[in-house]
C-alpha cells in the first residue's frame, strides 16, 4: 500500500511538525497579545461600570433615606399638629356638629399617623432622577 510507504510518511509527519509549530509560533506571538488585550480591557470597562453602579446606588440608597427621614418628620409634625388642634376644638366653643366631625377627622390622621407610618412608608416606592 503506497499510504503506508516509508519515505512518505516521514516527510508527511516533518511537514505537519513544522506547518503546527510555525502556526503556534505566529499565533502566540502575533494574536495571543492582541486578544489578551482586547480581554484585559473588557475586564476594565467591566470593573469600572460596576463601581460607578455601586457608587450610584449608594447616593440613591442616600437619597431614599433623606426622603424617608424628611417624610417620617413631616408625618410626625402632622401627628403633633393634629393632636394640638384636637385639645383646641375640644375647649372651643365651636359647632357641635363641626366639632364631632372635626374630631373624627382629626381622630383619624392621627390614628393614621400612629399605626400606618410603617405601611405607609414601605408602600411608597421612590425613584430619583439621573442628570
Amino acid at each position: 500500500m503506497p499510504q503506508l510507504d516509508r519515505i512518505i510518511i516521514f516527510t508527511q509527519i516533518f511537514w505537519l511538525f513544522l506547518i503546527f509549530f510555525s502556526l503556534y509560533a505566529i499565533l502566540t506571538h502575533f494574536f495571543l497579545p492582541w486578544i489578551l488585550k482586547s480581554l484585559k480591557s473588557r475586564k476594565l470597562i467591566i470593573e469600572t461600570n460596576s463601581k460607578e453602579t455601586n457608587l450610584l446606588i449608594r447616593e440613591i440608597e442616600i437619597k431614599h433615606d433623606s426622603t424617608k427621614e424628611l417624610l417620617i418628620g413631616s408625618l410626625s409634625r402632622v401627628e403633633i399638629y393634629l393632636s394640638k388642634n384636637l385639645v383646641d376644638l375640644k375647649s372651643g366653643n365651636l359647632d357641635t356638629e363641626m366639632l364631632t366631625v372635626d374630631e373624627k377627622i382629626a381622630r383619624a390622621c392621627i390614628n393614621h399617623g400612629l399605626y400606618c407610618n410603617t405601611k405607609l412608608l414601605d408602600s411608597i416606592i421612590l425613584f430619583s432622577k439621573f442628570n
